[in-house]
């Protein structure tokens, strides 16, 4: 019971910083939203972003799943001094790359902007080319910073880790209260990059304080460690990339539709992937230890009624969020952005985008949560797979419906959801990673009972939100939220319990156990 109480608190560490730490993004992009609007400025910012975005993002997603299981390694069967050895290796490979590449990115950046939006003006094609100069300056902090997080992470330290996107986006959101007036647009690009650094002296600052870390030049490493690293490392960055493919590309697109549309694709998507990340990531952040444990022991059993929790938690966190985005999502725009010169018809196109990339919240949670369940199996090549295959169907998709239905700005969400919806039913068809042994008829059922508490909710909902005196300003907007969507979950969980598909006994036992070796 003791360890299984210390697997829920690791898990609540994580959930409730990835909630500040999401909540914090929301912020900046509000506190960038109400002083560019969605303007040929805010797209120029947006553009610029792309390339320094997508490597940080990178970065991010390839060291969970690389550096972390490279490190326990090392510390697991071999010496200490081998332990630091790996350690110096990763950073001086991550320093001088990022060096590198930041350098190229500075040289590149007007045909960097000309490719992402070959649709710009001339004066957007500038401003854009200038931000871009500068926003290839955080490349290198924040490369730096992921091998400390990971670091940490596989030392069991899970706070500041976990903190170091609220870090950074604090930073971000002082800079421009306090340099917009002076710098203009120009105030967040500085932003960002002060927020990685400062993201990056917190971690390397933990860690010192921590360890008696022994630094070596060393760029050269061999052995089954290094060899491992290098191939979860090489999938997990082929699939990253191929998602940043997406978004340049559906960037491409967005470049010929109305000004502003860049910026409110940019802005539902990050506020639907947060959700997921908070709802889903979190869960699988957790249980991913629990996994692949199991897949060592080669105990078959445990590794499918640990994922299948895995996924019956997260059913539970995001139906009635996705209850909630698609009722109320004009109510949660307006709260959230509409303010200074964010626009009443900026709220109207956003609120639209955001409807339509909230349908995709469930299979993208659930490929998401297949990433953590495949690189526990060491099955990094099935996972590379099939996110190509998702991407490339989502590309194929969004020309579909942008360019011949010319369907507008819910043609981009509306590819997304078909590409994944698709790839989804493709998993199941190919039985990827066994999966067909947690699809069992229990999680059917868990699913359906989750399927009609979902719908008795979105009744309540609808039934409540139109009993309810309409909110007329964003402030209002807040009190209308919390009065609906408790409500909507107390309907929720009531209907659940009452149907079997939860109970307090029920949500102890989901949770996967840890054995006395964590």
């Amino acid at each position: 019971m003791a360890l299984k109480n210390q697997m829920i608190r690791r898990s609540v560490v994580v959930g409730f910083f990835a909630l500040l730490g999401g909540v914090s993004g929301i912020v900046v992009d509000t506190s960038i939203a109400a002083r560019l609007g969605l303007s040929h400025d805010s797209d120029a910012f947006y553009v610029a972003f792309t390339v320094p975005y997508i490597v940080s993002n990178l970065l991010t997603a390839t060291g969970q799943f690389s550096l972390v299981p490279f490190f326990a390694w090392l510390e697991t069967h071999h010496s200490e001094e081998e332990l630091w050895r790996g350690f110096s290796y990763v950073v001086n490979l991550v320093f001088l790359g990022m060096v590198g590449l930041g350098s190229a990115g500075i040289l590149l950046a007007p045909w960097l902007v000309r490719v992402v939006a070959p649709g710009f003006t001339h004066d957007q094609t500038k401003l854009a080319t200038e931000l871009t100069g500068w926003l290839f300056l955080l490349i290198v902090p924040a490369g730096v910073a992921e091998v400390f997080r990971s670091f940490l992470l596989s030392r069991h330290h899970f706070a500041l880790p976990s903190a170091a996107g609220l870090i950074r986006s604090l930073t971000v959101i002082l800079f421009i209260i306090l340099g917009y007036g002076r710098f203009g647009v120009y105030s967040v690009a500085y932003g960002f990059v002060a927020g990685n650094t400062v993201q990056l002296l917190a971690l390397a600052g933990e860690s010192l304080a921590r360890y008696r870390i022994r630094y070596s030049w060393t760029i050269l490493a061999e052995g089954e460690a290094f060899e491992k690293l290098h191939g979860a490392g090489t999938a997990q960055l082929g699939s990253a990339a191929a998602w940043q493919g997406v978004v340049i590309l559906e960037r491409v697109i967005a470049s010929f539709l109305p000004p502003g549309t860049i910026t409110a694709l940019n802005f539902a998507l990050k506020i639907m992937t947060s959700i997921v990340e908070l709802l889903g990531g979190s869960v699988g952040t957790a249980t991913l230890p629990a996994l692949s444990r199991a897949v060592a022991r080669a105990d078959r059993q445990e590794e499918r009624r640990t994922f299948q929790h895995t996924l019956e938690i997260s059913l539970l966190l995001l139906t009635p969020a996705v209850v909630f985005c698609l009722l109320l999502n004009f109510h949660i725009i307006r709260m959230v952005f509409e303010r200074g010169s964010f626009t009443r018809d900026a709220t109207v196109l956003m609120a639209m985008v955001f409807f339509y990339y909230t349908l995709s919240l469930l299979p993208f949670s659930f490929i998401r949560l297949m990433t953590f369940y495949l690189f526990a199996r060491n099955e990094p090549r099935v996972f590379l797979k099939f996110s190509i295959f998702a991407y490339g169907l989502t590309v194929v998709f969004d020309l579909i419906f942008v360019g011949l239905l010319e369907m507008g700005a819910k043609g981009i969400p509306l590819g997304m959801l078909a590409g994944f919806s698709i790839t989804s039913i493709m998993i199941v068809q190919r039985n990827a990673g066994e999966i067909r042994r947690v699809l069992d008829r229990s999680l059917g059922s868990f699913a359906a009972r989750n399927l009609a508490g979902g719908a008795l909710a979105a009744a309540a909902v609808w039934v409540l939100g139109g009993w309810l005196r309409p909110p007329l300003n964003p402030s209002q907007d807040f009190i209308y939220l919390s009065i609906v969507c408790s409500t909507g979950s107390v309907v929720y969980l009531a209907s659940i319990s009452i149907l079997g598909g939860i109970s307090i006994h029920r949500l102890e036992e989901m949770w996967p156990r840890e054995d006395a070796s964590d």
